[in-house]
């Protein structure tokens, strides 16, 4: 009896059955997509990270090392479980192009490799290690989008060009963020090219299980191994993989959630709608003797089985859009080998999604006790009103909100200025040094040239931290003038004396500290006072700030910010400033490069969220008349008798924009959303009224209801 009635209720009701259908399927396809993305993501880094043995330690030098010493050192050290040396000889970007596209402007530090003998290999997109011959290169599958390349395209270094025979997939240095990109080549090749770069190692360990990352730096650094340059353990790889897509895939899940809340906003107030129109029907059945109980369970009932079709019309959908969104995952990282995971991750998706739907029902039935047979017959059309008024209202805001921030975001990680909020000066030029020697020929012409407005030089040197729990935390320390491009502070203010430090908030998170509070780095006599907390993401968030330094140590890298006058042309001074162990990017083009992929994604989000916004607005607005119309059908009809029609201005909606965004706003894309927002409404509104045209003046005479 219960599904007869829940199923004459479908079948009485057929546009809000469908809007209600509409409104889960929409929620369950944007969860469904975030859980199918995040299995692919993590699935498939940690699938690449495993089949290229990715090492569990990886020190860089500027240089080359003694291989004996490593040799020796892994023989006494039982934490090793194997080791490798790599050289990595890092080309002057200016002179290599890609097809005939120069990386001049690059922001990577671009090197030619050899395959790797043990571990660390470089993977073809098939998942293999490539046969490279002498005269050919395979390029980063990051770059085949970047620079529309493919295979039979030539490569140039100076006078000497490689035939490009495909790309690879480096589980190391995969993401854009990182900021080195190898070029696997024969070892005839690379000797060829031996004049063409500055010889710099990696030196790699596998640990044995249960060895800690932290312990062994400590052993490697008390051992005085080289280590001019960053220390990397296995889960810093991971992260910075993760970190390229994973925003997006965040961004993606609000955007459901947000979706998710508009959804049972619509569907609470379709059931409202259809509790009134029966009202007269359940006030009879209570009057009659049944339990407000049986009247509640063929409502629920009733949504129960326009589930069904909400969850296959969602998990479809997701199935359907899931293409484009995973292209870049699956280019850069392939194919998770695992997809039950992914189909359970969806299933789950789809049935807790169900469940808050049918929840939500639930806690809206409890009307039901509150309504006595006498309530039944009283008018309630100033509580509708209200009610639709509200949820027009609020739906226009939510969708507009949808649209917006995606927008803004991407607007924002691609604007200039973003970069303080990355850890790096505002400035309009970045200089990344290859040496110290190099540095000191920068200082001197830098001094001297009439073209620069200001200039700064920040040299790192690598810190240790030791941990309550005896554990040590690598902390790169930037030094220099701080004031020239200041970053953006949290907490605090930048150093202004020796002894003073800034954290970034994530070291500061891991070591509990706070403005006031004081650091011991091991490599200096005093402690440090925290003066400030500021925002990072550079080199894994955990990096620190100060004037000077008290050390012997050689610096791991130096970088300038330079922003010219007005007058200088900014091309021209960066191909003069270019040369050997200098390369000079523009700002703007670093924050693009290191956020390709990112702002990739990010494009799409933003314009799936912007379809489903304006989509979700006019089926609101499209909804709410025609119910609106189809219980006021009598009323309508006599109005229709009487003569008059100009009642119709009661439909005019009142809109609501979003504002308050603490981005970077791009005005004119901002303002054509809330143009189409209330376009989107007018549309569905104007759509929907066409039904007045089937209702006659003689309805009202005869009672008829009609849809």
């Amino acid at each position: 009896m219960t599904l007869r009635l829940a199923f004459s209720g479908i079948r009485r009701q057929p546009l809000a059955s469908l809007a209600s259908v509409f409104f889960i399927a929409a929620s369950i396809t944007l969860l469904t997509l975030t859980s199918l993305l995040s299995c692919q993501l993590y699935g498939s880094i940690d699938s690449l990270m495993d089949q290229a043995q990715v090492p569990d330690i990886l020190q860089m030098h500027a240089g080359s090392v003694d291989e004996q010493d490593i040799k020796d050192f892994a023989d006494r050290c039982p934490q090793i479980a194997g080791w490798q040396i790599s050289s990595f000889l890092n080309l002057n970007n200016p002179a290599v192009r890609l097809k005939d596209q120069s990386l001049a402007g690059s922001t990577q530090d671009n090197g030619l490799v050899i395959q790797p003998e043990h571990f660390d290999f470089l993977l073809d997109l098939s998942g293999s290690k490539p046969e490279v011959q002498p005269g050919e290169v395979y390029v980063p599958v990051a770059y085949r989008g970047l620079y529309d390349l493919k295979a039979g395209d030539i490569m140039t270094i100076g006078s000497d060009s490689l035939i490009i025979a495909g790309f690879i997939r480096d589980a190391q240095m995969n993401a854009m963020m990182c900021s080195s990109k190898r070029f696997l080549v024969h070892p005839q090749t690379l000797e060829r090219l031996q004049d063409a770069g500055v010889q710099e190692t990696l030196i790699e360990f596998m640990l044995a299980d249960g060895a800690s990352p932290s312990q062994f730096r400590r052993i490697y650094e008390d051992a005085g191994l080289p280590a001019s340059g960053p220390f990397i353990d296995r889960s810093l790889i991971r992260m910075m993989n993760v970190l390229s897509d994973g925003t997006v895939i965040f961004l993606l899940f609000l955007v459901s959630l947000a979706v998710l809340a508009i959804s049972l906003l619509c569907i609470r107030y379709i059931l409202s709608l259809q509790l009134e129109q029966d009202r007269q029907q359940t006030g009879m059945m209570k009057a009659l003797g049944i339990s407000r109980k049986a009247v509640r369970k063929v409502y629920f009932a009733r949504y129960a089985l326009l589930t069904v079709p909400g969850i296959l019309t969602g998990l479809l959908a997701a199935l359907m859009v899931q293409g484009p969104m995973l292209e870049q995952l699956r280019e850069l990282y392939g194919t998770a080998p695992d997809s039950s995971a992914a189909g359970l991750a969806c299933m789950l998706a789809a049935g807790v999604t169900a469940l808050i739907v049918l929840v939500s029902v639930r806690l809206s039935l409890r009307s039901l006790d509150r309504q006595s047979p006498l309530d039944a017959l009283r008018s309630t059309e100033h509580t509708r009103r209200t009610g639709t008024r509200f949820m027009t209202v609020a739906v226009c805001a939510g969708c507009t909100f949808l649209v917006l921030v995606p927008l803004f975001l991407s607007h924002t990680l691609s604007s200039p200025g973003f970069v303080t909020s990355m850890g790096i000066g505002d400035a309009q030029l970045r200089l990344d040094l290859a040496s110290a020697q190099t540095a000191g020929f920068v200082t001197e012409r830098l001094e001297k040239d009439e073209q620069v407005k200001k200039w700064s030089l920040l040299t790192t040197y690598g810190q240790t931290v030791r941990l309550t729990d005896g554990t040590t935390l690598s902390l790169p320390v930037e030094t220099g003038d701080l004031e020239a491009f200041p970053v953006t502070c949290d907490k605090g203010r930048l150093p202004e004396k020796e002894n003073e430090l800034a954290l970034s908030v994530l070291a500061a998170r891991e070591l509990n500290l706070e403005p006031g509070d004081t650091l011991q780095l091991e490599d200096q006599p005093e402690p440090f006072v925290i003066s400030s907390l500021y925002s990072d993401i550079t080199n894994g968030g955990k990096t620190a700030k100060g004037l000077h330094l008290e050390t012997e140590q050689d610096p791991v890298w130096t970088v300038g910010y330079v922003s010219l006058k007005d007058s200088a042309d900014p091309q021209s001074w960066m191909e003069s400033m270019s040369g050997a162990g200098i390369s000079v990017t523009s700002i703007r083009e670093y924050v693009r490069q290191t956020y390709a992929q990112t702002l990739h994604q990010l494009d799409l989000a933003a314009q799936l969220a912007a379809c489903t916004g304006l989509f979700i607005t006019a089926v609101v607005m499209f909804l709410s008349i025609r119910l609106s119309i189809q219980q006021n059908r009598d009323t309508l009809s006599l109005k229709k008798a009487l003569g008059p029609e100009k009642w119709l201005c009661w439909l005019v909606l009142e809109q609501l924009g979003a504002t308050g965004f603490s981005f970077d706003i791009p005005w004119f894309s901002a303002l054509a959303v809330l143009f189409l927002i209330p376009a989107a409404a007018l549309t569905a509104t104007w759509c929907s009224l066409s039904v007045l045209r089937c209702i006659t003046p003689c309805e009202c005479f005869r009672g008829k209801e009609s849809s």
